[in-house]
Order: structure tokens, then C-alpha cells, then sequence
């Protein structure tokens, strides 16, 4: 494995081992989540080595290699057999890590070390990572291994996506799956552009003139983010002015369109995304107002000549909009070849002139490391001339997001427990690091908070609807002993 895959699959190990800590602690029997992830990986990759027909020797090295299995030609192919790999079937089963990661997993199980923070995001990562670097490895490649490797990433993300809406996973049968053999593709239709689907997130957003002071109000409605929202508001006076000097047939001065945004995860850089796409809808500057999200994985494909085509495809998307890059960080790393992040900044380079009239690029990350980023394109540089600092929550905000949280879910915090809460997320701020969660570590403090409240209240059988929306002190206190338990 080269070093980039290498410490994305000990990210994932890592998180399965502290899944299995936790089940452990709390006394549920289950199978070893860390060596599911390690057969479910094996499973895959196998998977990837038989679309072809053909099992070749370095496959069979790199599977025994980078999971420590001890498989010949004639084991594995009895593997195949039994297990019925081959089966279209195959690609309707989600691995059996999965739904312990989707249970279990908290976004601060992730090593402070790794960037990859999300546990969604890492999971379907390391799946692709790794079929990317066992591709690539391959004296003998074929485009179907390219072809399953996309299906294959394009189940884990339907399952998860299901799953995450409905508590259980999908029945999408593979006929489903976009996928077109070779022996099928059309005349015009290269085999790089089949199968490549959009991976990201779009927020549909269409607001007219009568909408500003709405979305004002909801940009000062955010909790904390004074200096962010005094700078969002220069800027969207600025433009207001400029309207005006055009009206009156002045000279309009030229304002950067484009933004970096940095900070740590959680710090509301999306969200003030989402509602910058939507003013400068309403101020006439966007024709669509939406935003659409992405990271490396929604830019970057596995060979050449996809990646340039996946970029198209979002900036095409985004067309009207926001395109908003998280983690863009990642574009840049140095990384051996094979790796196409640099085709992807050019592309966007391009597809940003191409479309500067109608699109917004915001790129996020944080700040050390996008300063490298924008440095890595001289393109860049003159292109993101505005970054945004996206400072950490102090205690009181931290606060006031917990109890946004618990409004929103039908909870609140009793008096006792609110002086607790304040004296224990003060304390707590003064330990975080530079990787601090900021509002998603508070999400997962409620979700603490509400599992120790109903194991509490089964006990005592208090079923009063007092009882069932009041988080105590007792509950609360269970958020800082889990803390002290992981750290």
C-alpha cells in the first residue's frame, strides 16, 4: 500500500477497534468489528480480482501482503467458490462492518491525527483507496476491475445513504447500479465516461429579492461567528453599493467571487456556504442560488482521464450556485503517481474562468494546510484572493448549541443541569486540540446525553413527559465520563 492508503485503512482499524472497546464496555456480544473490516476488505478486493475471469499472481501477493492473508492460487479459487464472489448478487450485500460503523461509531472515535474525520466519508474511503492502490498495482488491469471497483462504491454509498434515512438498508438489486459493458457502450461513449457518479451533496436554493433580509437574519441568527458574520456583512454592502454605482452608470469596483474558508471541523463553514449561495441569488449575482457539496472523493477519479471528466460533471452541476470544496486540502498532497489531485485543481482552474459569470468556488480545509492548497496553482492564487477564518466555539456558544440541539429534538436541560453543563463545557475547551469537533462533538454529547437519560429512566420506570424531554445532571455527566474513557 503506498503511504496515503496506508493511513487511511489504519484510520478505519483504529475506529473499529475502539467500536469494539465500546461494545465491550457495554457488554454486547458481537463479532470482532476490526476483523470483519479486515474480511470485508479481503472479500472486495477479490471481488475486484475476478471481474476479468482471471486471478493473477500479484493480486493474490497483494491481498496476502496488505491484509495478512496466506492465500495460493488453489485456496483462493476454492474461496471463490464457496463464497459465490462472482455472483452479481454480491454487490446487494453492504459488508458486515458496515452497519456496526453506522451503529456504533462516533465522529470522535477518528484519530486526532487524521484528516479524514467523517465516518461515512472514511469508511467508503478506505474502501476506495484500497481498490484504487490494489488497481494500480496490477501488472494486468482491466477496464470491467475499473468498472466494479465504481458499483461497488456506488453501493456502500446507497446503502449508507438508506440506512442513515430509514434505520436499514436498501434492496437495490445491481440491475439498478449504473453500469454499461463494454460490449454495450454506445458508438460516442468512451468507457471512461460510463460510471462515474456524482458523489456530494446538493442543497436546492432559488430566493428572489424579497428573501434577503430573511437570509440576513438568518446569517445573524448563527450562534457565535461574530467576526465571520461582520465580514459576510461588509461584503454583502459592498455588493449592494456596486448595484447601485452600475445603476447609476458608475464604475463598478471588482470584488472577489471566490473564498477560502478555514477552521476546524464543525465551526458552521457549510452552513454560512448555504446561505451565501442564497444572497447572492437574491442580490441577482447567482441565477440558481444552490449549493453543491464535495470533497477529494467527489473530484478525484482513479485514472486518467476520469478525473477531468468528474470535475466537468460538478462544475456543470454547480452552475448557477456554490460549488463548496471540503477538505480541498487533499487535492494537493504529495502523493505517488497514480495520484490525479493536481488534474483536478487544473480542471477546476479552467472550469472556473470558464464560468465566472455564474459560479461561486468556496474551498475549505484547515488553514495550514489550505495554505498549501491555494499555493499549489499559481491559478489559485489569483483566483482566491478572500479566506474567512472560521474561529473555534468558546464554552457559552458551545452551550447555547447543545440546548439548539435538544430544542429541535423534543429535550431540554433542567436548571441544575444547565450550571452543570456551562462548568463542564468551560473546563472542557481548555483541552481541545487544533482537531477539536467544535458543534459536531456537541451532537454527539446529546446523543450521550439522551441514551444515558433512557437507560435512567427504564430504571427508575419514570414515564412522565416531563421525565422524557428533561435531561439531568446525571445524564449530562455521562458526555464527560465517555470523554475521559476515550481519551
Amino acid at each position: 500500500m503506498d503511504n496515503e492508503t496506508k493511513s487511511i485503512y489504519t484510520s478505519a482499524l483504529e475506529i473499529a477497534d475502539k467500536i469494539d472497546q465500546h461494545l465491550i464496555k457495554q457488554s454486547i456480544t458481537h463479532e470482532t468489528v476490526k476483523e470483519l473490516l479486515r474480511m470485508d476488505l479481503r472479500d472486495f478486493l477479490i471481488f475486484l480480482t475476478i471481474a476479468d475471469h482471471v486471478v493473477e499472481k500479484d493480486e493474490i501477493r497483494y491481498i496476502n501482503r496488505s491484509l495478512g492473508y496466506t492465500f495460493d492460487e488453489d485456496t483462493i479459487r476454492g474461496y471463490i467458490t464457496k463464497r459465490n464472489l462472482a455472483a452479481d448478487t454480491f454487490l446487494n450485500d453492504p459488508p458486515k462492518s458496515l452497519q456496526y460503523f453506522l451503529d456504533y461509531a462516533k465522529d470522535d472515535f477518528v484519530i486526532h491525527e487524521c484528516k479524514y474525520y467523517d465516518i461515512k466519508k472514511l469508511y467508503i474511503l478506505t474502501f476506495q483507496a484500497i481498490g484504487e492502490d490494489f488497481l494500480s498495482s496490477c501488472k494486468h488491469m482491466e477496464m470491467l476491475e475499473i468498472n466494479q471497483l465504481t458499483r461497488y462504491r456506488f453501493m456502500l454509498e446507497s446503502k449508507i445513504r438508506t440506512y442513515s434515512k430509514s434505520g436499514r438498508f436498501s434492496t437495490t438489486q445491481p440491475d439498478s447500479i449504473p453500469f454499461q459493458p463494454r460490449a454495450k457502450q454506445t458508438d460516442n461513449t468512451s468507457s471512461f465516461e460510463t460510471d462515474i457518479p456524482f458523489v456530494g451533496t446538493i442543497q436546492e436554493g432559488t430566493q428572489t429579492r424579497s428573501d434577503l433580509d430573511g437570509l440576513l437574519k438568518q446569517l445573524q441568527d448563527l450562534i457565535g461567528l461574530d467576526s465571520v458574520k461582520e465580514e459576510v456583512t461588509d461584503l454583502i454592502n459592498l455588493l449592494k453599493i456596486i448595484e447601485l454605482r452600475t445603476r447609476n452608470g458608475l464604475r463598478a469596483p471588482s470584488v472577489t467571487k471566490h473564498f477560502v474558508f478555514t477552521g476546524n471541523p464543525g465551526t458552521g463553514k457549510t452552513t454560512v456556504a448555504r446561505l451565501l449561495s442564497q444572497i447572492y441569488c437574491s442580490l441577482g449575482i447567482l441565477s440558481k442560488g444552490h449549493l453543491v457539496e464535495v470533497d477529494r472523493s467527489g473530484l478525484v477519479a482513479a485514472y486518467m482521464g476520469q478525473t477531468a471528466i468528474k470535475v466537468k460533471e460538478v462544475l456543470d452541476k454547480a452552475k448557477g450556485g456554490v460549488l463548496f470544496i471540503d477538505e480541498a486540502y487533499s487535492l494537493a498532497n504529495d502523493t505517488p503517481d497514480g495520484d490525479f489531485g493536481q488534474e483536478a485543481i487544473d480542471t477546476l482552474v479552467k472550469g472556473m474562468e470558464d464560468n465566472r459569470e455564474d459560479l461561486i468556488v468556496i474551498v475549505a480545509g484547515y488553514p495550514d494546510e489550505m495554505d498549501t492548497f491555494i499555493k499549489s496553482n499559481p491559478g489559485l492564487k489569483s483566483r482566491f484572493q478572500k479566506t474567512i477564518f472560521f474561529p473555534d466555539y468558546n464554552a457559552e456558544d458551545l452551550f447555547r448549541i447543545f440546548n439548539k440541539f435538544c430544542k429541535e429534538s423534543d429535550y431540554k436541560v433542567s436548571e441544575a443541569g444547565s450550571v452543570y453543563l456551562r462548568n463542564a463545557l468551560a473546563d472542557y475547551v481548555q483541552h481541545t486540540d487544533q482537531y477539536f469537533g467544535n458543534a459536531r462533538t456537541i451532537r454527539n454529547f446529546l446523543d450521550i446525553a439522551v441514551s444515558a437519560q433512557a437507560n435512567r429512566l427504564l430504571a427508575e420506570n419514570a414515564t412522565s413527559k416531563e421525565d422524557l424531554i428533561t435531561l439531568h445532571t446525571v445524564d449530562l455527566q455521562e458526555i464527560f465520563k465517555t470523554e475521559e474513557d476515550h481519551s
